[in-house]
């Protein structure tokens, strides 16, 4: 390490490392600053990545400090970057906390947060719902973004999520931007558009905060969206594929086609007789689909292989709907109108083309499925789409645009490398295949933990359990049982400040129903209030219970004695009905090729080091994580997932448990 003096005068680092070092800048400035061996090593490798050219892949644990480590190499590198991930908290604190503290103690330079249009309020539409609807205007909400709105000086930049007070969805739907919907440079309201000035801003900035899909919409349309930048920082990498199958599934449902039927200039410019088919068509079609249903089991989900000649038909009436549409067209329309308009034609011939491509069921490329979604009350049938490998696009328009350069906590696992079965190949070899990422130069990093797990965390492996069962069986209804009560026994061991993770909602409610009178602390279920504030009861409270589903698994930080005790019911394989999990799976299958060892293994173990990094947050925390799959034990792989989990001390005994607990119990006293 570094032990230059305090004293000794550095002059700002031309890529950003040595402002990171003790006598850099921020020693100099920063009281009780201390450099860190691993941030500083990331740097070193942000910095060659742009320098050279050339893509790199690291995973840099928790409490490396990633941010700032890619952050100082792009300031002093003075090229424009574009910075994505996953998630809206980390979005919030690369912009609100990294970048203002790298703008104060390193340089200033511009940046912006772009997001997509529906998270910003539209002056035109907000103004036709004052002016010709007034359902909404007496709502208080709505009456205080319009005060907000006509105070030139009010500060608020339109973006819904910096209002300090609750503003209803249902509102905000009807006044938010919608693409389908906006004029643009036609539009009346044009110079004052909080969308335009966002965008007039990113286009200033050095660095540009945005999310995995804003980004990927942007590669799909050849850069349209986002301002031509250098670098491209992918953070949370470890999401990238899922969210790449995310963006480009295409689903429609019949609430798609009444919302189109539903908007006055459809109504007053297309026959009614055509309108009166389209309606009529849809209900048959989705009445067709949900028979596919069987009458027993709880099937939510149902791979598609056939051409469906209903959906065929309903397309081919959407498409006269278009067309219709198009020869009626309004005459003496002013500019904004027409613009509108013909945005209104191409949204009808947008979803006959979707509808068509769901039913043909002609591309190999994809997997076609319908799905059961509960919307509130009701229970819809949704109908999807999904590309069955995204990697060749993201090779083709991500990767080969500029540096790109992806990190997170979790990007390394292990197994066979996916052409040479009996070698090990690179840790990073799953990710790299499954994105695209084939760069010979890439430059591949994992840097060593910065926790002391051995010391601080125990590792508890249980091995008397029964093995996962499913159904409703008395199988299954032994192993819920058996479940259940280990996890009461951990809760009541720690004292609660404990996260319970679910691979399912039905064994969530299950153990739910189960357990929960019997933890004297307050419980906490996922979907009975919003995650945020899920999240801040767990933080305020002591000795809280939070049962959690997937969102729960990953980008939630609970630092300190709240959340002392992480548990995990099973190991996070994908869903047997999963269709497009399923669809992967058979491909490979067809191929030869070793579909557990290089897909279903790999994506496993990064989900439960997602899961399981919940736990240690600061070199301060302690605590027990519990993986309550007694495969980790009776199968082979069990050893390659153990050796890609955090160093944790290993015990099957919950008397260490107990003791590990009673230990901490007694130094905090």
């Amino acid at each position: 390490m570094d032990r230059t003096p305090q004293t000794v005068q550095r002059q700002p680092s031309p890529d950003g490392i040595g402002d990171l070092r003790a006598g850099g800048i921020l020693s100099r400035t920063l009281p009780g600053y201390q450099e860190r061996p691993a941030q500083i090593a990331m740097a070193t490798l942000v910095a060659r990545s742009l320098c050279e050219g050339v893509p790199a892949v690291i995973e840099a644990g928790t409490g490396v400090g990633k941010s700032l480590a890619y952050l100082l190499p792009i300031v002093r590198s003075g090229q424009v970057a574009v910075i994505s991930t996953a998630n809206k908290a980390l979005q919030e604190q690369l912009f609100y906390k990294d970048i203002p503290f790298v703008q104060k103690h390193i340089k200033y330079v511009d940046a912006a947060l772009v997001k997509g249009m529906g998270n910003y309020a539209c002056l035109d539409r907000l103004e036709k719902e004052r002016v010709e609807v007034q359902f909404y205007t007496q709502d208080p909400a709505f009456a205080r973004v319009a005060q907000m709105v006509s105070e030139p000086n009010s500060g608020w930049g339109g973006d819904f999520e910096t209002l300090d007070f609750p503003f209803p969805a249902q509102l905000k739907s009807r006044i938010n931007g919608d693409s389908d919907q906006c004029a643009w440079r036609s539009c009346s309201y044009f110079q004052d558009c909080y969308i335009m000035k966002m965008r007039e801003k990113a286009a200033q900035a050095q660095i540009i905060v945005v999310n995995h899909t804003l980004l990927l919409i942007d590669a799909a349309i050849e850069g349209n969206l986002l301002p031509e930048h250098a670098i491209t920082i992918i953070d949370e990498a470890h999401s990238l594929e899922e969210e790449a199958t995310r963006a480009f599934t295409v689903t429609v449902s019949a609430n798609q086609v009444y919302a189109l039927l539903a908007l006055k200039k459809v109504r007053a410019h297309s026959q009614p007789e055509l309108q009166d088919a389209v309606a009529k068509q849809t209900v048959r079609l989705f009445q067709a689909l949900e028979q596919r249903f069987p009458d027993v089991g709880n099937v939510t989900r149902l791979t598609v292989t056939t051409v469906v000649e209903e959906g065929l038909r309903l397309a081919s009436l959407i498409e006269e709907l278009a067309e219709d549409l198009r020869r009626k067209r309004p005459g003496m329309m002013t500019e904004q109108e027409e613009v509108l308009y013909n945005k209104l034609v191409t949204r009808t011939q947008n979803l006959a083309i979707n509808i068509r491509l769901v039913f043909e069921v002609k591309s190999q490329s994809f997997v076609y499925y319908l799905e059961r979604v509960q919307a509130g009350r009701e229970v819809r049938i949704e109908v999807s789409a999904a590309p069955l490998d995204v990697a060749p696009f993201l090779k083709e328009h991500l990767f080969s645009k500029g540096t790109v350069i992806c990190t997170s906590a979790t990007l390394a696992t292990t197994g066979p490398h996916p052409s040479q079965p009996s070698a090990t190949g690179s840790p990073l070899a799953f990710f790299c295949r499954r994105v695209g990422l084939s760069h010979p130069a890439t430059i591949e990093c994992i840097l060593p933990l910065v926790f002391d797990y051995p010391r601080n965390a125990l590792l508890y492996l249980p091995r008397t359990l029964p093995e996962p069962a499913y159904g409703k069986g008395q199988a299954a209804q032994d192993y819920q049982q058996a479940i259940g009560q280990e996890m009461l026994r951990l809760v009541l061991a720690s004292r609660g400040r404990a996260f319970l993770l679910f691979s399912s909602k039905r064994m969530l409610d299950t153990v739910y129903e189960q357990i929960a009178l019997d933890i004297p602390y307050l419980v906490l279920r996922q979907g009975e209030l919003p995650r945020a504030e899920l999240t801040r009861q767990f933080r305020t409270t002591a000795g809280a219970v939070l049962f959690g589903l997937k969102s729960f698994w990953e980008g939630v930080d609970i630092a300190g004695e709240a959340l002392s005790l992480v548990v995990i019911d099973k190991l996070p394989f994908d869903p047997p009905d999963d269709p497009v999990h399923e669809a992967r799976v058979a491909q490979m299958k067809a191929a030869g090729e070793n579909w557990f060892g290089t897909y279903v293994l790999p994506q496993t173990i990064l989900r439960l080091k997602q899961g399981v990094g919940r736990l240690i947050r600061t070199h301060e925390d302690r605590g027990v994580m519990a993986i309550l799959d007694v495969r980790m034990h009776t199968k082979g792989y069990g050893a390659q997932i153990r050796g890609a989990l955090p160093p944790a001390r290993p015990t099957s005994d919950l008397r260490d448990v107990e003791c590990f607990f009673a230990v901490i119990s007694s130094v905090t006293a």
